[in-house]
């Protein structure tokens, strides 16, 4: 049970960092001001960081084991 979901939270935080890449290459590409491009972008990267970081600890700590029940085959 900890392989699927620990498999399916890293299809999660790789779509994350695609994302998260695509939205800065957005910023600092199409915007008209050079200087509100940066800080849009220091911005977007340190609230990013910040709240996947917390997302991937409060993942790690979960108990998957006794969430979900057991099912002993005989």
């Amino acid at each position: 049970m900890r392989l699927i979901f620990g498999l399916l939270y890293t299809l999660f935080f790789l779509g994350c960092l695609t994302t998260a890449l695509f939205v800065v290459f957005h910023l600092l590409r199409y915007s008209l001001d050079r200087k509100v491009a940066v800080f849009g972008t220091v911005f977007f990267l340190s609230v990013f960081v910040i709240l996947l970081f917390t997302n991937a600890l409060i993942f790690f700590t979960l108990p998957l084991e006794s969430l979900f029940p057991t099912f002993n085959t005989l």
